[in-house]
């Protein structure tokens, strides 16, 4: 029997339906976003968010949604943050569900692979390698590419894979597909997730053997052991490697798959930032991730009673995070229809979260979108077929299923 909280009959604030996995949300995502913001800023949907529950409040606005991400002791991640709920004892994503101190040491362990100068020094000419080749097949190609199949989701495993895990091309697809299972259809979680961590747990073992610990797979192989104050398990070693693998690939194929439809379907801006300085490149990356998050929400829950906009939520209540939502809010962004590239406040968005679980691979990914980005700005045509509808992956992580695409340099 499904288990529904703590609405009450009559509720006085409003009450809703919403989906995040509904095929229906992703259709129709910005109208969505924008009617559910606009008539319940906060209150309560009556979807369900795992195998056995349903009902939980979700928080639209910027303003809300910044409170709760950034107040960890009220609204927790460590009864988990999917927007449908993978069973922990099967599938926990450590550090992201997970509260200090048990988070914020993971987080300092990890944090040194992920700065902007680390990125810089070790992976940004071969995301620039990288680019150029899948640029130049895409290119060799009679008729339209489908630039997700041939680009935006080869993109990420062909960076994270060799340059943090050392794995091979061919292991980053099968990575890849059973990300991409989990993320879309989470029922099949008992299928996906036990071949998925077993290879992570395999890594590991093999990382130790090896006394290896210069990349990611090496420096969580060795984590956790006591020396540096840290104790983990061998479970959530392999819990921390798999979250990663889930977190490096299929949301930034999103982020970049979103990012080139703008760009197919906006002329004035390839054309603008064939010649744009730095900055004004580095501002447009920022745009696209607020106008199309490709992580759209994630989830908390209550660790005290508290009240949000009038709606008495309790201990132990289910709470959305409705990042996507917030990043159209025009209490925050004016015309957050538009696509402006000017837009002076744009570092506010929350594509990739807020708080203390901000997303750790935030400077990964924007390296990533702006090597396509540069890439595309240089060509003569980049536009999408005509008469072509693109579809939106119903997912965690969201992105368009194809991009059919007319490319010339």
């Amino acid at each position: 029997m499904t288990e529904t909280p703590s609405a009450p009959a009559e509720p006085t604030y409003p009450v809703v339906d919403f989906g995040p996995l509904d095929q229906r949300f992703h259709d129709d995502y910005w109208n969505t976003l924008t009617q559910l913001r606009e008539g319940c800023p906060v209150g309560w949907s009556t979807s369900q968010w795992s195998t056995a529950k349903s009902g939980q409040w979700v928080l639209n606005t910027h303003c809300e949604v910044m409170a709760a991400a950034t107040n960890w002791r009220t609204f927790s991640s460590a009864d988990g943050v999917a927007v449908f709920q993978f069973p922990l004892d099967v599938l926990r994503l450590i550090p992201v569900e997970t509260d200090p101190p048990l988070q914020r040491d993971i987080r300092n362990a990890l944090n040194p692979l992920f700065t902007p100068n680390a990125l810089g020094q070790s992976v940004d000419g071969e995301i620039s390698r990288i680019v150029n080749r899948l640029m130049t097949e895409c290119l060799e190609r009679d008729g339209p590419v489908d630039l997700v199949a041939s680009f935006t989701a080869k993109l990420p495993p062909l960076v994270f894979g060799p340059a943090f895990l050392d794995s091979t091309e061919e292991e980053g697809n099968r990575l890849l597909e059973l990300v991409n299972t989990l993320l879309t259809r989470p029922e099949l979680v008992m299928e996906a997730a036990p071949k998925l961590l077993a290879w992570c747990a395999e890594l590991l073992e093999s990382r130790r053997a090896e006394g290896r610990r210069e990349d990611l797979a090496g420096l969580i192989a060795h984590m956790g052991f006591g020396e540096d104050g840290l104790k983990l398990d061998e479970k959530q070693r392999v819990e921390i490697i798999n979250f990663v693998v889930m977190a490096g690939m299929e949301t930034t194929s999103g982020g970049l798959g979103a990012s080139a439809w703008l760009l197919a379907t906006r002329p004035d801006l390839r054309e603008r930032l064939r010649t744009a300085d730095e900055r004004t490149v580095d501002r447009a990356i920022e745009e696209f991730l607020r106008f199309a998050s490709p992580a759209p929400l994630l989830s908390r829950t209550l660790t005290r009673d508290t009240e949000v906009q009038g709606c008495p939520m309790r201990t132990g209540d289910r709470v959305l995070l409705n990042w996507a939502a917030a990043n159209l809010d025009p209490k925050q962004f004016p015309n957050p229809l538009v696509v402006d590239i000017d837009r002076a406040n744009v570092a506010s968005h929350v594509a990739f979260g807020a708080g203390i679980h901000r997303c750790l691979g935030a400077h990964l990914a924007r390296h990533e979108i702006k090597a396509m980005v540069r890439a595309v700005a240089e060509l003569s045509e980049f536009r999408l077929v005509p008469g072509a509808e693109i579809a939106w992956r119903a997912s965690m992580a969201r992105g368009p299923v194809a991009l059919p695409i007319l490319m010339a340099r």
